[in-house]
Parts: structure tokens; C-alpha cells; sequence
């Protein structure tokens, strides 16, 4: 339970308006529907470990920390304590270093940064207020049990809401307000149970719909009907949250829907004319190339060889078929996209031109309820779950994307080029696995940072370059081995070793790692696994 604690009873009072807002009256306490809330809330769960410290509780935004590690809240990291250079015997080679730093390998949790006050049970949080069991938080006031929110307001139980406000229980958002179960849709506002909108408002089970409002199952319709049916819906979700405290999300009543499959397909039929995308995968091959031999020191070819090693801590990309045309559909593992059920997705042109050819009548839809809607809604509830803006060439795989070039299966990728298997590249080039990295050059397997230069296996880090296998590290250079350190040049394990003894340590360092890739496609260790050595 919560408790009385100052920050839960502020978001208790945010939740109570927010419910007045979106449903028309108070539904009850916000910890009644902490359960509710999180299974939508978070792609990935939180992580709670006592301090190695205090033994006080440390929240995680990220499940890959190998669960015998040391753990430390960032109000304990003393960024000013000195180590001792380690031993010859503990820098012969890299089992030997992973052994010898375990006492100085902690991971570190409770991460609040910038301008934020009045934060609890989260961390990755920058400059925000009110913020009560969440993760990976940006420039936000007032969010509980949801995870990426970024310039948001008043957001419960939703994930990967952008520029929004006054959401429950959402998914994925750009610039919407007053939603409740809305997925995957931009620039919306007062829409329930709906998927893939932009630019719609009013709306309830309405589906890839464009400039609708007072819509009901994509028909739109008279103000006065429309609402009084707001009515009667919004009064049948505040009665069943009062009473079971969860509903279903609309991904589970579309997978409730009977299979019009075959009609989809005979509608569409000759209506859609395909591109047939040429992809070349001689650039990315040849980037990945340069980026071994600029972060290894040596070229290495057969990118596909290593997709496993790059993927082992991204997020996953399924390959489904539109129902329609069997054409190839990306379904990125984030943001509960892979909650939507594989027969309902359509390539972007079929869903868009389905708006045109599937229509309900306006009997059904006045008729609609929670129960039945799954009945009602079945012909017209196909999505498509495509994104892509600006001008991007050579997009091979890819689900989400803009002015982008040369990439593959990475997803959301943003004015990035020559980047694969990498979850959330945004104004980077020549990265490769990992995720959500951020203006970045020449990185291998790097995650949740920003501003790396010629980096392998860093996390929770920013400002740094030729950097290996460390953890929350600012302004740290040519070092290996470093955790929750500033400043720092020519380190292994914390400790400065000074350029002449780095260089060749250095060197046979990165020549074991280089041969140990090109003979087993992957690395032994990496940095969610080096706090643990000899423990797991």
C-alpha cells in the first residue's frame, strides 16, 4: 500500500480530478487500482533491491541487472572516493579485471536528475515533479505507475506517453489530451478505447481514423447522439471500475473480435498499390564494418553473425503478416505493442483504405456497449501499427521511423543513419545493439545514454568516450571497467592508471574481446553481467 506519504497524496488528489475529467465523476482511491494500472503502465517491470549501503529500498528502471550484484541509490555514490590501480595479476586479461573489480562494481538506482523534487519508488527521472512509481521519466508533473513519459501531465498507469495530458491507462501518445485507452495516436483528444488516431476527438472504438470527431466505431455522428452514448459509455466504465477495479484494454477486446479476415482481404483487393522498398544492406554492412574497426580496432564482416550478440539486451522486433496481403508487418516489442493481437495488423495503405470500404451503421453503434462491443466492432478494428515521417532511405525492417537512412530492425529510430538491432536510436549514427542511445557515434551494445563517442557495453552513462563495460559514468575517457564515476581518464576499475600503462592494457584488452567475438559471435560478458561474476 501506499501509505500517507506527501507525494502518494498528492498524485491520490491529481487521480481523483484526472477521473473527474475523463469519467465525469470519482471512481475511488488511486492504490485501488495500482494493479490495474501497472499492467498497462510499464513495457518493462521496475526493479526493487535493498541498498549494499543503507539496506534502504532502490528503485530500477531497467530488469537486465543480474540479481547478485550490489546495489546503490545515486544520493550514496561517493563520486569523490579514490581506488588503488589494480594488481598485474588482476589486469593479465579480462576475467582477471572482471574478477578484481566485483568490490567496486555497483549498480546504481534512484536516479533523479536536473530540476525534479518530490519523487518516490522511481528512477531515470530528469526534470520532474510528482512522479510516484515510475521509470525512465522526462520534463513531467504529476505521473504514477507509467514508464518513458516525457513533457507530460497527469498521466496514470500509461506508457510511452509524449506531450500529453490527462491520460489513463494510454499507450504510446504524441501531443493528446483527455484519453482513456488510446494507443498508438497523435494529436487527439477526449477519445476512449481507440488506436491509431491522429488528429481526431470525440471518439470511442474508432480505428486508424483521420479528422473524425463525435465519431462511435469510425461513424461519425449527430452531437446530440454522440452524447448521449458518451454518456451511457463513460457511466458503464466508472460502475465496472468501481466494482472489478480493472477493464480490458482495447488490444484484448480486439482479440475478442470475430475473424473478418477474409472479408478484409476481399475488400481491399486490388485497391492498394504496394511499393516494393529496395534495401541494400552493402551501407549497414559496411558501417558496421567501420564500427569494429573503430571501436575494436579491427573490421569485422557478417553483421547477421552477431545479430544475437547485438540483441541480447534490445528490445525484440516479431515479424507478423498483414491479414490482407501477407506483406510484411514489424511489430516492435515496446509500449504493449505486441499485446496486439497478430490477425488484426494491416500495412499502413490497407488500414488507411479500409476506412473507406468497411463502414458500421449507425444502429449498431448506438447500441454499443463494453460487453458487446467486441460483436460490433470486429469489421473495422484492423490496424496498422506503421510509423514513418520526413524523407529516410534504406529503411529495412523497421516499424517506426523518420529522416532517417541505412538502418535495420531498430525501432524508434529519429535522425539516425547506418544503425541495426538497436531499440530507440535518436540523432546518432554507426550504432549498433543496445538501447534508447542518444546522440551517439560509434557505439556497440550501449544503453540508456546520452553524448558517447566509441563506446562498448556502457550504460546509464553520458559525456563519455572510448569507453568499455561501464556503468553511470560522466565525463569519463579512454577507461574501462568504471562504476558510478566522474571525471575520470585512463581508469580501469575507477582508478587512473595515466596513459603510458593504459595504452598497451588497452590494446590486449580489446584484442581479447575482438578475438572472442570473431570466433563465438558474441562476448562472455557484458555490462548487465560483470557486477555478478562467480555469483550467478
Amino acid at each position: 500500500m501506499a501509505g500517507n506519504s506527501p507525494v502518494y497524496e498528492e498524485l491520490n488528489r491529481k487521480w481523483k480530478s484526472t477521473c473527474r475529467v475523463l469519467l465525469g465523476e470519482e471512481i475511488g482511491e488511486l492504490s485501488e487500482y495500482r494493479e490495474y494500472l501497472c499492467e498497462l503502465g510499464y513495457s518493462e517491470p521496475l526493479i526493487h533491491r535493498k541498498s549494499s549501503v543503507s539496506g534502504k529500498e532502490i528503485t530500477y528502471a531497467t530488469p537486465h541487472y543480474c540479481k547478485g550484484a550490489k546495489w546503490v541509490g545515486l544520493s550514496e555514490v561517493d563520486f569523490q572516493k579514490k581506488f588503488e590501480a589494480l594488481s598485474i595479476n588482476e589486469v593479465k586479461d579480462i576475467d582477471s579485471i572482471v574478477s578484481a573489480v566485483q568490490e567496486r562494481a555497483y549498480y546504481c538506482g534512484d536516479v533523479i536528475l536536473g530540476n525534479s523534487k518530490f519523487i518516490e519508488k522511481s528512477s531515470n527521472v530528469s526534470d520532474s515533479f510528482y512522479v510516484y512509481e515510475c521509470g525512465k521519466v522526462s520534463d513531467t508533473k504529476y505521473a504514477a505507475y507509467s514508464d518513458w513519459p516525457k513533457m507530460c501531465e497527469c498521466v496514470f498507469g500509461s506508457s510511452a506517453p509524449g506531450e500529453s495530458s490527462f491520460l489513463i491507462r494510454c499507450n504510446d501518445t504524441f501531443r493528446d489530451k483527455r484519453c482513456f485507452e488510446l494507443w498508438g495516436s497523435l494529436n487527439s483528444s477526449d477519445c476512449y478505447y481507440v488506436m491509431g488516431l491522429n488528429s481526431c476527438s470525440n471518439c470511442f472504438f474508432c480505428f486508424n481514423a483521420r479528422g473524425i470527431k463525435n465519431a462511435v466505431g469510425n461513424l461519425e455522428l449527430p452531437a446530440d447522439k454522440f452524447s448521449i452514448l458518451k454518456e451511457k459509455l463513460l457511466g458503464e466504465i466508472r460502475e465496472k471500475l468501481k466494482k472489478d477495479k480493472k477493464l480490458p484494454s482495447v488490444a484484448q477486446i480486439m482479440g475478442r473480435c470475430k475473424d473478418y479476415s477474409g472479408e478484409v482481404k476481399e475488400l481491399l483487393k486490388g485497391r492498394v498499390e504496394y511499393e516494393e522498398k529496395s534495401t541494400d544492406m552493402k551501407p549497414i554492412e559496411n558501417a558496421f564494418s567501420k564500427t569494429c574497426e573503430v571501436v575494436l580496432g579491427k573490421k569485422l564482416g557478417g553483421l547477421a553473425n552477431y545479430s544475437g550478440w547485438l540483441e541480447g539486451h534490445s528490445k525484440g522486433l516479431r515479424t507478423c503478416r498483414s491479414v490482407a496481403s501477407g506483406k510484411p508487418v514489424y511489430q516492435g516489442c515496446y509500449a504493449h505493442y505486441s499485446d496486439i493481437p497478430q490477425d488484426r495488423l494491416l500495412v499502413e495503405k490497407e488500414a488507411l483504405e479500409l476506412l473507406k470500404v468497411s463502414k458500421l451503421e449507425e444502429k449498431d453503434v448506438l447500441g454499443i456497449n463494453l460487453e458487446n462491443a467486441h460483436e460490433i466492432i470486429g469489421k473495422i478494428a484492423y490496424v496498422s501499427i506503421d510509423y514513418h515521417d520526413g524523407t529516410n532511405v534504406n529503411i529495412i525492417e523497421c516499424p517506426t521511423y523518420g529522416y532517417s537512412s541505412h538502418v535495420l530492425r531498430t525501432f524508434p529510430v529519429v535522425y539516425t543513419k547506418y544503425t541495426a538491432y538497436t531499440f530507440w536510436a535518436r540523432s546518432s549514427e554507426y550504432v549498433f545493439g543496445g538501447g534508447q542511445l542518444f546522440d551517439s557515434n560509434f557505439c556497440m551494445n550501449c544503453y540508456n545514454s546520452n553524448r558517447l563517442q566509441r563506446c562498448l557495453e556502457v550504460d546509464s552513462s553520458r559525456d563519455c568516450s572510448d569507453l568499455y563495460f561501464s556503468h553511470n559514468c560522466e565525463n569519463v575517457r579512454d577507461s574501462m571497467f568504471c562504476f558510478n564515476a566522474k571525471n575520470l581518464q585512463n581508469a580501469v576499475g575507477n582508478a587512473q592508471l595515466g596513459k603510458e600503462k593504459y595504452a598497451p592494457l588497452k590494446e590486449k584488452i580489446v584484442g581479447e574481446m575482438r578475438a572472442e567475438l570473431e570466433k563465438g559471435k558474441k562476448l562472455q560478458w557484458d555490462i548487465f553481467n560483470i557486477g555478478c561474476a562467480g555469483k550467478q
